[in-house]
């Protein structure tokens, strides 16, 4: 063989060599993988909605307070309202389960029973002998004849309760009741004997509430 031959062999086989070495430890240089090293890629769409958490305390003690309050305010309102009470009541008298007050005013039987009711009474109707001797106070102290729940309008002659009872107890003057000119249906007291009367349903007499 030629010595430029042998050269040139020499060299070829040196540089493939070289090649195949460089081509084992060429791997291990770069050592980034495609995935790794890549391009990244796109937001994924959002996920679905999580469960409902369980519902919060907020706003339960602020309702509480509230509730306290308009407690509170009923509690007052009670108050004033039975110490009005016992201040009125204090101006009757009380019989049993009975409390008798004067309105110290003078009206027709109609108007004077309508004005107890919307107080929330009735006009008063004394049933025994204590009864009617509240009654007879009361009317002595203003004064003035006084009506009672009593009457015979229904049936002439027949005395009878609001509630259409006959009446159980009575307190009649001598020679009462006598349906004076044909128009006494009513029933007033004597303010000085406390005796009763048939009397004009229409006059103007003391109204006396029962409670």
């Amino acid at each position: 063989m030629y010595p430029l031959q042998f050269f040139m062999a020499l060299v070829v086989g040196t540089s493939l060599r070289c090649a195949a070495a460089s081509g084992v430890t060429r791997p291990e240089a770069n050592t980034c993988t495609v995935l790794a090293c890549g391009t990244p890629g796109r937001d994924g769409l959002p996920g679905r909605d999580g469960a409902k958490g369980e519902k919060g305390d907020q706003g339960t003690d602020t309702l509480q307070r509230q509730v306290d309050a308009l407690e509170n305010k009923i509690l007052a309102l009670q108050t004033q309202f039975n110490n009005y009470k016992n201040a009125v009541l204090l101006q009757g008298l009380k019989v049993g389960q009975k409390t008798f007050i004067s309105t110290h005013q003078r009206d027709t039987y109609t108007s004077g029973k309508a004005q107890c009711v919307k107080a929330g009474g009735t006009l008063a109707c004394p049933k025994n002998a204590a009864e009617n001797s509240a009654l007879h106070e009361l009317a002595l102290k203003d004064g003035k004849l006084a009506f009672i729940d009593v009457t015979d309008i229904q049936r002439e002659g027949k005395f009878m309760y609001a509630n259409g009872e006959p009446v159980s107890y009575t307190n009649w003057k001598e020679g009462e009741p006598n349906n004076a000119n044909g128009i006494e249906d009513c029933v007033i007291m004597f303010p000085e004997s406390g005796l009763w009367n048939d009397w004009n349903c229409d006059a103007t007499e003391l109204i006396i509430c029962e409670f």
